[in-house]
Formats: structure tokens, sequence, C-alpha cells
């Protein structure tokens, strides 16, 4: 049975249908705080892939009463795209999303209005993997070969940069969108390599299954460290609605207290995802949990970004012409609303 994360997404129009209506039944709801049904303010949040290990501490807060206690009806939906989180807080369609800090640099440049709140898995996990008979065993080796991806503009953006730092030519590599099969088309041989997969899902997955998978995390083949996961909010609405202000708030405080308590007993905290994860092998998901829990620790605290670190990595993707135009870091990230140290 293939995990969610590579199997299709659900029909676009579908998922888009269903988080208009959901909106527009939040834009009904308001009120502030309160544990009562009536009371609590409806949010959706859209993720950026279908339910695995790397929402634990969403799912965590949602099965504990996190949000709940937070004043919160907290809605988490699967995008049909990766990239729908981004446009979809920017128009104001759902609350809030979660994608990736490249994406979030992309679509700053792109005049996309969001920006990045909190860091759910605050290290890369995107990495170039395949197979063991596919014979690539270094970065360098993706020249000429056939490479499956995501769909993601940063993959392609990353591909570059790899071909780059490692001296062959980009073009010599076949780029095949393959969209969340990332995994069947490793394992079919219709891609010899694959970016975009995770080392604690996809690679649990492939060594799983005896297929020896060479993985290389993209920070190891000439890209700078990034924060994987960061929770995204629309940046216009948080300067001039405290309203929502105190509800990306209460959100940020109580999925740290879900991320607190997946660190405490990734074990115990992980029956948060029974009945999510639709399509996991039960049996793997122990050792994908194992392999998250430690990856959700942040030495600065819960959602900490390190703004030079953005900055850093903005004049990376300049230097690199991965994205066109310059990007202030102050348009992009910020720690304003997570709960104090």
């Amino acid at each position: 049975m293939i995990s969610p994360r590579l199997r299709r997404l659900s029909t676009r129009t579908a998922a888009l249908l269903a988080l208009v209506l959901a909106a527009t039944a939040a834009c009904g709801s308001g009120g502030s705080g309160g544990s009562s049904g009536a009371a609590r303010r409806s949010t959706t949040v859209l993720l950026d892939w279908e339910p695995n290990p790397d929402h634990l501490a969403l799912y965590s807060a949602l099965d504990n009463g996190d949000y709940r206690d937070a004043g919160l009806n907290v809605t988490l939906r699967s995008p049909s795209d990766p990239s729908d989180p981004l446009k979809l807080v920017s128009t104001g369609t759902v609350d809030l999303g979660i994608s990736y800090e490249p994406e979030v640099i992309i679509g700053a440049t792109q005049k996309l209005d969001v920006v990045a709140v909190g860091a759910l898995v605050p290290t890369a996990l995107n990495s170039i993997m395949a197979i063991g008979s596919a014979g690539i065993t270094k970065p360098a080796d993706l020249a000429g070969k056939s490479i499956g991806t995501s769909g993601l503009s940063t993959d392609e953006a990353f591909l570059d940069a790899i071909a780059r730092a490692n001296h062959f030519d980009p073009a010599s590599m076949h780029r095949i969108d393959v969209g969340a099969d990332l995994l069947p088309a490793m394992i079919s041989k219709k891609v010899d390599a694959t970016l975009g997969a995770y080392r604690n899902v996809e690679g649990v997955t492939l060594t799983a299954r005896n297929l020896a998978p060479k993985i290389i995390p993209v920070t190891e083949a000439g890209v700078p460290q990034y924060d994987e996961l960061v929770i995204i909010a629309r940046r216009s609405r948080l300067a001039k609605d405290p309203a929502y202000a105190a509800l990306v708030r209460d959100f940020l405080k109580a999925t740290a207290a879900g991320n607190d308590r997946v660190l405490a007993d990734p074990t115990k905290a992980g029956a948060a995802l029974d009945g999510v994860t639709d399509g996991y092998d039960p049996k793997l998901l122990p050792t994908m949990i194992k392999a998250t829990a430690p990856l959700l620790r942040n030495p600065d605290g819960f959602g900490r970004m390190d703004t030079s670190d953005w900055t850093s990595f903005i004049a990376w993707m300049r230097q690199e012409n991965l994205i066109k135009t310059t990007v202030a870091t102050a348009d992009v990230v910020t720690d304003q609303y997570l709960p104090a140290r």
C-alpha cells in the first residue's frame, strides 16, 4: 500500500470547493478564547501534503485539546497541490498554511501576501533519493539521469544549484514531474532518482522494502541549511486585523504545546496520527515517528526562526539566480507571534 504522501493528491476542484466553503463558514464565526464550541474561532489550516509524521505537532495539539483550550476550532486540510497553501493563504481563502522556507521566499518575488510565523520542522529534509540498483552514490551521478520531482518550483531551483555546485550542466538532467508519486517512480524505475522525498518518510519506506536507498540530503549537495516546514499567515491581515493576529498567536501557542508533547514521548504522541495517515503501513509509522521526532526539536524554542539565517539563504538564492529580485527578510519571516520563551 502506497503512502498518501506518495500518491496523487485529491482532485483540485473538490479540494478548493471544500476550502471555500470552510472559509465562508469561518467568516460567520468569531468571538475570542473560551473552550465552549459556540465561542471557539473556526480556523482552517491547509497542510503542505497529506497528513504524515512531519505534522505530528499539529495533530498532537488537535488530539489533546490544545487548540480547543486556546479557543480555536481547528480544521487541518490536505491540499490538492503543494503550492496551494501559499496561494490560498495569500488570497485569504484559508487562515493559515504549511509551506517551505524556499517557497515562501519565491512567493515573495511573486507578490504573494504571506509571511512565515513559525518553523514547524526547523531543519531541511529534502533529499536526493534513489534505490540502490540505480547506482547513484553522489550528487554528480545525477548528470545525464532522469530525475523525478514533486512539481514545486523549489525542486527545479535546487537541481540547478546542485548541478552547479557539483560541476555538471543542469541541462543534462531529464526532469520529470511525478507529482506525489515519488516512491512509485523510483521503484518502477520510471526515474533514476528523485528530489523532494524526505529521509524520515520515503527513506524509511524504501529501507523497509530492502531497496537499499541512497539518500543525500540537499544540504550535503550544495544547498545551505533552511527551515523545511513553516507555518504561514497572511501578512497584510496581521498588520490590520487584531483578531487575526490574536488567532495566530493562540494557534502557535497551542501548536507549541503539541510539539512539547511529541518531544516528551514520541510514541505516545504518535497515537494522534491513528486514523489520519490513511494508507501508511501501520507497521512503518512507529519507525517514521521515531525518525521524525528529533527533527522537531528547536534549540531556540518552538517555532523560532533565525532571521540572519533567512537573510543568508535569500542571498544564496539570489546569487544562484533562483530568484530574480531581492527580498526583504522582514517581508517573509517574523517571530513576533510565537509564545515567549
